[in-house]
């Protein structure tokens, strides 16, 4: 067998067995359509369906920094009392970080639109164990992860934890408008030309009595403004209370901003007096920047003989760019209770950051 012979026997067999594997070749099978996320604009901006599902989604959340100052020992208008934390509170400079994390998830249903919405918040603060004797073996840092709302709706039905549905103030940080957060089951009526009612039954005292507290909330919005009405009836303390709050478009620069409250006794409603009223002026100088002035009256406070109070606050609102606002308060707090060498003056600055 000479050279020329085999090389020509190795070519055909290489060609011999490129055929047979060609005959056995392996079949790629195409790949799945991909689905991408949709759009869901039919709730606002921001949703999304879940894949595969007729459920819309947003998610979004909150990282807040706020320095807070106070030259009273005693005063109880802080970030850590915002935060739940009043025995932590003293006078000074004091920090606090928010962060925030929000789903909201919805659905159309032969019954109106499902709802599921969930917020889950951490605070970390820091403060001092012992007011009285402060030193650096007192200070501490503190935080906790916790559901601040979670809450499930089918059409007006409403039902879940989240904040009373006597919950309303006015934009101010000095003013205080009763209520807190409650487990709830409670229904809106939506009656047309901007006319709702709303109803619930709240527990805020894990079933101390096994009786639910009651509150019934009308609401008014028309081109000149806005009119809200509260009652609420404490089943614990046998106690209601009452509230108004009206907002009132004098121009498109300016708003007046009332209150009114009337509490029978001391209830998980009330805001520490009898009655009381407030009043604010809101100027919107543009889109970015806005200005709060205001003040409320305790009338018959429940402590210290019944005497009367007073608080006034400023607010400058600004947004520095989209999803990012700067909050300065500055507040005054005076009256009967209050001692005559206590210092009343408090404020913060806030940043709020959103997603």
């Amino acid at each position: 067998m000479n050279i020329k012979s085999l090389l020509l026997g190795s070519a055909a067999a290489l060609v011999a067995v490129s055929g047979a594997r060609a005959a056995d070749a392996v079949v790629v099978a195409e790949p799945e359509p991909m689905e991408y996320v949709r759009v869901c604009d039919t709730y606002g901006a921001g949703f999304y369906y879940i894949p595969g599902t007729e459920t819309c989604l947003k998610i979004g959340g909150l990282i807040r920094y706020q320095i807070d100052w106070s030259e009273d020992d005693d005063e109880n208008g802080s970030a850590y009392y915002d935060a739940g934390d009043a025995d932590y509170d003293q006078g000074g400079w004091r920090k606090l970080l928010r962060a925030e994390v929000k789903f909201d998830a919805r659905s159309e249903t032969e019954y109106g639109t499902f709802g599921r919405y969930i917020r889950l918040r951490s605070n970390t603060y820091s403060g001092f164990t012992n007011n009285v004797d402060e030193t650096p073996s007192d200070f501490f840092f503190d935080s906790g992860v916790f559901v601040n709302d979670a809450v499930i709706t089918l059409g007006g039905l409403g039902i879940g934890l989240t904040d009373t549905l006597y919950d309303g103030d006015l934009l101010g940080e000095y003013d205080k408008g009763g209520g807190d957060r409650v487990h709830f089951i409670n229904y809106t009526f939506d009656l047309g030309n901007g006319i709702s009612l709303a109803a619930a039954l709240e527990e805020a005292d894990y079933n101390y009595d096994y009786m639910p507290n009651v509150v019934g909330k009308l609401t008014v919005v028309q081109g000149w403004g806005a009119l809200t009405a509260f009652a609420a009836y404490d089943a614990t303390n046998e106690e209601w209370a009452a509230k108004a709050i009206a907002a009132i478009k004098v121009s498109d620069a300016f708003t007046v901003n009332l209150m009114g409250i009337y509490n029978s006794d001391p209830s998980f409603y009330s805001t520490g007096s009898e009655w009381s009223g407030a009043a604010e002026l809101v100027f919107r100088a543009n889109d970015k920047l806005n200005f709060v002035v205001g003040a409320q009256y305790f009338g018959d406070r429940f402590v210290s003989g019944g005497g009367d109070d007073w608080a006034a606050g400023v607010v400058v609102n600004y947004e520095i760019v989209k999803d990012l606002n700067a909050k300065l308060a500055v507040n005054y707090k005076d009256g009967d209770t209050f001692d005559d060498d206590d210092a009343n003056w408090s404020g913060f600055l806030r940043l709020d950051a959103s997603f």
